[in-house]
């Protein structure tokens, strides 16, 4: 599997959402499954990919005029603080539903209108079907974040604060219409003064240098594609050895702007899926054997994933001893939310420390050298057993 990503980092360098080599990535991964099986696509779709992080500069700038409304409201302009409360609360619920929840509030701003890529391979089973199980990574990789790579776990820290700076500002114009205006008001107005740079970390928050991706997520290409070709049938093209279980494996492209690719995918696919009994198992972001999780919630889009799914991969790990835990994700999403939001079970694997911010994490460290072998195995192994047992009952 390390040979597989180091071949596409080779081939194909860093993979921007829409770009050239995303494309050839995914031409690539066509190509390999094409091997396999004759019920492979390269399924296009179009999508406003810049919408997301773009409108994060717009969000900025507004929650600064909200602040410069606010000053010029003391002593006691009401107008001015009704101003700065309105205009501070509209943007944090577009901020809040648009770019923390994956919710589109704006789906065609900023622009343009740009092309991607997913593709999607199906093995059929020997006798009759009774689930499709889809196992899934994406392809593409992200600018780096910036802040992240000068700064950090401190520039990880910057962040949140600018979200809690930016989402408790209109809380605090609210209080200081209701309540009498004091010395109060002043300092902790000042409070968000102080605060209010940290916002730099969204308002400049991508670099120019485009990452490998090694891990995020190639890593999860490596192992869906891995656990595809297990159950391949050698005498039999386009069939699995499985007996009752349709196996799809899906690359999904720009993952990094939104989930976009999975996005489109459920869009074009759900009623087939539904109709299926299809399950997703996705993996994005392994790298370290000891931190192979579960994630059984994802905090900021509001998504619980499959228990079902959750405790059947529980007892196929252990019943072959690799090690497992259920986390929760505090921010950002995975594709999994896709096809969480249709009603289709889903989970995903990851295999990166949660509880602080890994290293490679957005940044250009995430090279093929930061990835342990070992965990790639563990989670092919994992999902294979996993498959083997569903398949049986």
């Amino acid at each position: 599997m390390i040979a597989l990503i180091t071949e596409i980092i080779e081939k194909f360098g860093p993979r921007p959402a829409a770009s050239h080599a995303e494309k050839h990535a995914q031409l690539f991964m066509r190509d390999k499954c094409a091997e396999l099986t004759e019920n492979v696509q390269l399924m296009e779709f179009e999508e406003y990919l810049n919408a997301r992080f773009g409108k994060l500069k717009y969000y900025c700038a507004v929650f600064f005029f909200s602040m410069i409304f606010y000053y010029f409201s003391i002593p006691d302009i009401l107008w001015l603080k009704i101003t700065a409360l309105v205009l501070s609360l509209a943007n944090v619920i577009a901020f809040v539903l648009d770019f923390m929840t994956y919710t589109v509030v704006f789906q065609k701003f900023p622009g343009p209108l740009m092309t991607s890529w997913n593709v999607e391979a199906t093995l059929e089973p020997k006798g009759e079907v009774k689930s499709t199980m889809i196992v899934s990574g994406h392809i593409d990789s992200v600018f780096e974040f910036k802040w992240w790579y000068k700064l950090g776990q401190f520039g990880s820290l910057l962040t949140i604060i600018a979200g809690a700076v930016m989402v408790l500002f209109p809380v605090f114009c609210l209080l200081a219409l209701l309540l009498p205006t004091g010395a109060w008001s002043w300092w902790v107005f000042m409070g968000f003064v102080v605060l209010s740079p940290s916002t730099v970390t969204y308002f400049n928050m991508h670099g120019n240098h485009a990452v490998d991706g090694a891990a995020d997520n190639l890593s999860g290409i490596a192992i869906s594609y891995n656990v595809f070709k297990n159950f391949a049938d050698p005498t039999a093209k386009g069939k699995s050895v499985l007996q009752h279980t349709r196996l799809k494996f899906v690359s999904f492209g720009s993952e990094e702007t939104g989930l976009s690719g999975s996005f489109n995918y459920v869009l074009a696919k759900k009623d087939e899926l539904i109709a299926e009994n299809a399950h997703l198992i996705n993996v994005d972001g392994v790298r370290l054997p000891e931190h192979i999780s579960l994630v059984k919630t994802e905090l900021m889009s509001g998504t619980k994933h499959s228990t079902l799914l959750i405790d059947r991969l529980e007892k196929s790990f252990a019943a072959k001893d690799i090690p497992l835990k259920t986390v929760t994700i505090p921010i950002g999403g995975t594709d999994a939310v896709a096809f969480n939001r249709a009603g289709i079970p889903s989970v995903t694997i990851i295999g990166i420390a949660i509880d602080k911010l890994d290293p490679t994490y957005h940044t250009r460290r995430d090279v093929v050298a930061n990835i342990n072998p070992l965990a790639l195995e563990n989670t092919k192994n994992g999902v294979v057993e996993f498959l083997k047992r569903w398949d049986e009952e």
